[in-house]
């Protein structure tokens, strides 16, 4: 095994037939401001070609943008200026000349607007914007080529839409930007790369699959290339025609794909965004038709091969994959799935053979990048202590909870790599981190169960409060004011129990308790609104915590001890388990009785697609790559990401060595959580 530190992790992705993609791990763990690069500006040149499906478009002009840095979907610069590039007979273009980038880092991408996409007369279809994203700006060079068409927009608009203007509109720029902070920087970077896992900038075609290969091993990824290429041929009908007032542009496009209230598309690209954001296309003529509508674009000449039949929505998502075989601790029956300050994935494994439980790290293209606390027996190691979920601080250490054995919680320095755990003598189960790094522990010793406190995230005797309660307890969340809320099994009341008033900074020694220490105080209040019954994996919004209903099959989103409400029912939901927020407070559900995910709005109204009857299958946002939903994290460019955890022993099976990423279909959160906490930034973007 190899591990590298936090500041050693510079992801260097050179994706075959692709563009090299120079991306650096941004330093820091805060939100604050960016440093700029220290590197001045250099020369860059590209050439490629603009199409329309299979034609060549004539006469399109060229832009060369860089991101905005001023606030979501502000805009940049053209780094071409007032110089105006345009495409040839064949669609081909070519930058050079005294031009450069700002930086080597500066991400960049190309727009192509208007031109004759092969029509009689030498006509300009105004409603034509292709887009393709380049990256890093330092990567261009004489020898980039670019293929720009409807497949590269298609895939820009997936992974690059939370980052696109607000306004849509003639008047409009199409432009792609967030804020200067750190975070914020890190999660656009970010999704230029998962842009790139998704298209061949060089080809202007669907990438089908893609080996990564990083210091910890091998990951296969595989994109949903026939269902982006769907999009592009639903693009592909307007492009290749004269965009007038009875063209698809005009007819279907931009109507069915503007959500309720909003201004419709002047052109593909916004369309294409549209599709992105509101994928179950729902507005006032409804969801149903419109998708009918947009999939009908298609025809036995579309330039592109799609899905054999009509989707329930527009997301998409891409699979990564282990491989099968008896010594994998890369992704084998994934359980729980955190999110760190990069922006990396950190995946809890737990096989049916117990010496293969592991922690693992992907970068945010999936690139392996670590595995540990694999094979030795604890407290260096998860084998046979039963891990049962994980949380990570503002540092980016990551700690587990285990419940078999000695029950030990493990820290995982990712800096050092050095391991640390404690025994509890007995399960721990549950685990949650706030603001100060204080790590918070569920523990049940059988007939009494307690809230352990560790504070500053060190476990050890010396830093530990007991809080001790009656009731058996499982997963832990702490919310924006530093209460704890812990659930309590499946009954029909006091499900949820919150813990405040907590005040360690009494204690007289270490460890303390609230049974032998008088000075330290703690209110114990049962949950009753809301009807929970079999309350699991909880998550903190910016109001309350949300709490998905296992058997209830339904969503309560809990504001105060005495004030819950319910959402959702079967037509939604099929065992939902695990919950995770987005930046603007959509709670995202996966569900374990069905391979489909649901979101919630910050107050509860269901967006993801609902089935004619209550009895129909899938629900929710479904994919083929999901098996067994499990832990499901949102990341800072907006991915939604979920752990497979299919029953399976071992070799593991296809599915089980499996976590799924949904493309940009969320707003980009703060991560890991303790870090929103610290900053007062839950449920918020970076």
């Amino acid at each position: 095994m190899t591990i590298l530190s936090s500041t050693q992790r510079i992801i260097q992705i050179s994706l075959a037939g692709g563009l090299a993609l120079g991306l650096a791990t941004l330093a820091g763990c805060g939100i604050g401001s960016l440093a700029p690069s220290s590197a001045g500006p250099v020369p860059f040149a590209v050439s490629g070609r603009v199409h329309g499906g299979q034609q060549p478009v004539s006469g399109s002009t060229i832009q060369l943008w860089t991101v905005g840095s001023t606030g979501y979907g502000s805009e940049g610069t053209n780094l071409l200026g007032s110089h105006v590039v345009t495409t040839g007979p064949d669609g081909s273009f070519s930058i050079t000349g005294d031009y450069t980038c700002p930086t080597p880092d500066t991400l960049v991408y190309l727009l192509a607007s208007g031109g004759n996409p092969g029509l009689a007369g030498g006509t300009n279809n105004t409603a034509i914007e292709l887009a393709a994203p380049l990256g890093a700006c330092g990567a261009l060079s004489a020898s980039t080529f670019v293929f720009i068409d409807e497949v590269t927009t298609a895939a820009t608009a997936v992974a690059l839409g939370q980052y696109f203007t607000t306004t849509f509109g003639s008047a409009s720029q199409d432009s792609f930007g967030t804020n200067n902070s750190t975070q914020a920087q890190t999660g656009l970077a970010n999704a230029f790369a998962t842009a790139n896992n998704l298209v061949d900038t060089t080809q202007g075609s669907a990438r089908t699959t893609i080996t990564l290969t990083g210091a910890a091993g091998t990951i296969t990824a595989t994109p949903e290339a026939a269902k982006l290429n769907t999009i592009a041929d639903i693009l592909a009908a307007c492009v290749n025609s004269d965009g007038s007032g009875t063209s698809p542009c005009q007819t279907t496009l931009f109507p069915d794909v503007t959500p309720t209230g909003k201004a419709p598309p002047t052109d593909t690209l916004q369309a294409a965004v549209y599709m992105s954001l509101n994928p179950i296309s729902n507005n006032a003529n409804g969801s149903a038709a419109n998708l009918t509508a947009l999939y009908g674009l298609q025809t036995a000449q579309s330039p592109f091969v799609g899905v054999a039949s009509q989707p329930t929505d527009w997301t998409i998502g891409i699979t990564y994959a282990a491989p099968v075989n008896t010594t994998n601790t890369l992704i084998n029956v994934a359980l729980d799935l955190k999110i760190d300050s990069k922006g990396n994935i950190w995946i809890l494994n737990t096989p049916a053979d117990n010496t293969l439980n592991s922690i693992s790290e992907l970068s945010p293209s999936g690139v392996p990048l670590v595995t540990a606390l694999a094979g030795s027996a604890a407290p260096t190691g998860l084998s046979a202590a039963g891990p049962r979920n994980m949380a990570i601080d503002t540092l980016d250490d990551v700690y587990v909870a285990s419940s078999s054995g000695s029950a030990y919680v493990f820290e995982y320095n990712t800096t050092t790599a050095a391991v640390s755990a404690i025994n509890l003598g007995s399960q721990s189960y549950g685990i949650a981190i706030d603001g100060s790094n204080n790590v918070f522990v569920s523990h049940n010793s059988g007939t009494a169960s307690s809230l352990e406190e560790f504070l500053g995230g060190t476990l050890a005797s010396t830093s530990r409060v007991t809080y001790p309660f009656s009731r058996i307890d499982q997963f832990v969340v702490v919310d924006t004011s530093g209460a704890v809320y812990l659930t309590q099994g499946s009954t029909s009341s006091s499900s949820v129990l919150q813990v405040t008033g907590m005040n360690p900074g009494t204690c007289t020694a270490f460890p303390c308790t609230t049974t032998n220490d008088a000075s330290l105080t703690a209110t114990y209040t049962p949950i009753t609104a809301g009807g929970i019954n079999s309350p699991f994996a909880m998550a903190v919004t910016s109001n309350g915590v949300w709490v998905p209903d296992t058997s209830g099959n339904t969503a309560t989103l809990i504001t105060s001890p005495t004030a819950a409400s319910s959402f959702g029912s079967t037509s939604n939901f099929n065992a939902p388990r695990y919950v995770a927020v987005d930046g603007t407070g959509n709670a995202w559900f996966s569900n374990r009785g069905t391979a489909a995910i649901t979101e919630l709005s910050a107050t509860g109204a269901v967006l993801s697609p609902v089935p004619a009857g209550a009895a129909t299958s899938p629900i929710g946002f479904a994919h083929a790559g999901i098996a067994t939903g499990a832990g499901i994290a949102v990341d800072p460019s907006g991915n939604v990401w979920v752990a497979n955890n299919t029953a399976a022993g071992v070799p593991a099976t296809a599915g089980s060595n499996a976590v799924f990423e949904i493309v940009g279909a969320a707003s980009p959160t703060v991560t890991p959580i303790a870090l929103a906490l610290k900053n007062f930034a839950v449920a918020a973007k970076p």
